[in-house]
């Protein structure tokens, strides 16, 4: 494989993890949501938060279906593997299996919790984190 389909390889990957952890982040938002008395001064704000971090999911997609558009008409693209089948970068594979783990210990605490709180902030600290870090890997590509 030449390097510039490794490039668009490792370009395709990313745009795809960004988009699969911005869902997440929906999710993530929706389950503390649900687990709130709608009363909660917190209730409507949260909704807010998940409407706000939804619409990242719809420009998120969209970009990926740009990437996808100009992928499919690079020469060799056909000869690509799937995008679960190329490694993550190192630089961006860590940050992923962190804020996966910080996920889970989110789903598995109570909403509403000052527990849930906190791994809500460090579940965005995480993504702030990976969103900066793909922009520096994809500008090196």
């Amino acid at each position: 494989m030449t390097d510039d389909l490794v490039a668009e390889a490792k370009r395709l990957r990313a745009t795809s993890d960004q988009l699969m952890l911005a869902i997440e982040e929906v999710d993530a938002r929706e389950r503390r949501k649900r687990g709130m008395q709608p009363g909660d001064p917190s209730f409507a704000e949260l909704a807010g938060q998940v409407r706000v971090a939804a619409e990242m999911v719809l420009e998120l997609a969209r970009q990926e279906e740009a990437t996808a558009q100009q992928t499919i008409s690079a020469p060799g693209a056909s000869n690509l593997p799937s995008i679960e089948n190329v490694s993550p970068a190192k630089e961006l594979a860590a940050i992923l299996e962190e804020w996966r783990a910080v996920e889970q210990r989110l789903n598995a605490s109570p909403a509403g919790s000052q527990e849930a709180d906190e791994l809500m902030t460090e579940f965005e600290r995480l993504r702030d984190r990976y969103g900066d870090a793909i922009k520096t890997h994809q500008r090196r590509l």
